[in-house]
């Protein structure tokens, strides 16, 4: 039996319903998420960086493809897909604009757990990927 699935089905409903104040409350307050991008800790920062993906990506959804868990810990492997229609954040903390261009990636996450929320979050994805899909980089040659 799995002690923490349900704690990512109701993350995942709650993202996948725009619910930003319902997903940033299934972490505690000094959670510290980790992603290619870089860190994120505490909820204001978790807050900013999910509204500006789930304001790129209006039709975004998160599904999940396998799931494991032992102990505190319970790791994902996630497709996430979207539309872009909204200014997008880049690290170099310039905006791209709509590309009205379709997103689709694969990746993982492990997630530590804490008094029924996520501490820990470290999210794995090619970039790459993303902004290649988005026209920012060129596609390979076949």
């Amino acid at each position: 039996m799995y002690t923490h699935r349900s704690l990512l089905e109701r993350a995942v409903a709650a993202y996948n319903d725009g619910d930003l104040d319902g997903y940033v409350d299934l972490y505690t307050d000094d959670a510290v998420l980790t992603t290619p991008e870089g860190a994120f800790k505490g909820k204001d920062d978790l807050r900013e960086r999910f509204s500006r993906e789930l304001n790129a990506l209006s039709d975004i959804r998160f599904d999940v493809i396998s799931y494991v868990e032992g102990g505190d810990t319970f790791a994902d492997e996630f497709r996430l897909a979207g539309t872009h229609t909204g200014p997008l954040s880049m690290p170099d903390g310039t905006e791209l604009p709509a590309t009205g261009r379709h997103v689709e990636i694969q990746g993982m996450e492990m997630v530590h757990v804490r008094d029924g929320r996520m501490v820990a979050d470290n999210l794995y994805y090619d970039n790459v990927a993303v902004f290649t899909q988005l026209g920012v980089l060129p596609r390979p040659k076949d």
